[in-house]
């Protein structure tokens, strides 16, 4: 009996022992693991990866683009790479450095700081006539401004003449019924060159006169764009703003006559300081006074033509500057009189450009 139950035994362990066998064959059957894989149990949920192209016998060796999805691990985003800057060309611009902070003066910008240390005192020109009348004798200025004239190379009569010049001048503010006209009919007539100085509103308003002038060889001379007082303005407006009024009419002439006007200014009423002749001065310019003038100027007020012309005759003498102004009456009227006299007693007319100077 006993040897019956043993065998029993066995027989019931030898099908349980197959069914294992059976069951673990099954499941290698369903799982594939790649060489060199390590796997799990839970490996075996995972999704088969897609074949190598040596297994599908693709003949591309480029490996599979992975898809947006496939890796948790985001791509790192790729660095910029800045576009190269080609090189400039010949006609590019070149690279300026920094800017200064602030702006440089113009180029030939003079600096007038010392000029304002002088004093601005404003004067009236004023001579003193020789004595007696009709001696050929100079007149003559105080001693401190003869010194004042000569250091800032000023002029009001020739110093040292040869023989008998004589400078006729002439101040055109305005023009008055034409007088002008007559005038350069006269020089031309005697064969006399006049040194007009002109205001920049009369060129502007007599341009065909101007441009006579200078076709008729007389010089045409600086008497300021707006006839001002240049001491006052000197010391309100300071030296490039009192220059300004000369540069105006010298740009106004050469605009109507292409020429450049010569570098002679008369102040208006013959005012003028210190600081005033030194500034003229060093910007190039002559000053010119005069040695001679008389009451000539008031239209409504002229003076009677023998005794202006009884007048200018007794108040020659060598190198003297005359001033007359073109709006009298009177200096037309008595002006071939007054060269045939000058004439007849030895003395020559010249223009400015002829005077002699230290």
């Amino acid at each position: 009996m006993k040897k019956h139950v043993k065998k029993t035994g066995e027989a019931i362990r030898i099908p349980v022992v197959l069914l294992l066998i059976i069951a673990m064959l099954h499941s290698s059957a369903c799982l594939v693991i790649e060489p060199g894989q390590t796997t799990t149990l839970s490996d075996a949920t995972r999704t088969t990866p897609s074949p190598t192209p040596e297994q599908t016998g693709s003949e591309t060796t480029r490996p599979p683009e992975p898809s947006q999805t496939a890796s948790p691990t985001p791509e790192p985003t790729p660095t910029a790479v800045p576009t190269p800057i080609p090189s400039p060309t010949e006609t590019s611009t070149t690279t300026i450095g920094p800017l200064p902070s602030a702006a440089p003066e113009p180029t030939g910008q003079p600096d007038w700081s010392h000029i304002e240390l002088l004093d601005n005192t404003k004067t009236g020109w004023y001579y003193m006539p020789a004595e007696p009348p009709g001696s050929d004798v100079p007149a003559s200025v105080p001693g401190s401004v003869q010194t004042l004239i000569q250091n800032t190379r000023s002029l009001w009569q020739e110093q040292n003449p040869q023989g008998k010049p004589l400078y006729l001048t002439m101040d055109e503010g305005y023009e008055y019924q034409n007088l002008t006209a007559g005038i350069l009919d006269i020089a031309r007539d005697f064969d006399v060159t006049i040194s007009f100085f002109i205001t920049g509103s009369y060129l502007a308003k007599n341009p065909r006169t101007v441009q006579r002038m200078v076709d008729e060889g007389h010089l045409v001379l600086n008497h300021t764009e707006h006839h001002p007082n240049l001491p006052l303005l000197l010391e309100e407006e300071g030296p490039e703003v009192a220059l300004n009024e000369l540069r105006q009419v010298e740009r106004a002439f050469f605009d109507l006559t292409g020429q450049q006007m010569l570098p002679f200014i008369r102040p208006p009423e013959g005012s003028y300081s210190e600081r005033l002749l030194t500034l003229l001065d060093q910007a190039g310019y002559r000053t010119v006074f005069w040695s001679f003038a008389y009451r000539d100027w008031l239209t409504d007020a002229q003076p009677e033509p023998e005794a202006a012309l009884e007048k200018v005759l007794a108040n020659l003498h060598p190198g003297s500057i005359l001033l007359l102004h073109a709006v009298s009456e009177t200096n037309q009227i008595i002006l071939p009189q007054l060269i045939t006299a000058a004439r007849a007693r030895g003395y020559r007319f010249e223009p400015l450009t002829a005077l002699s100077t230290p």
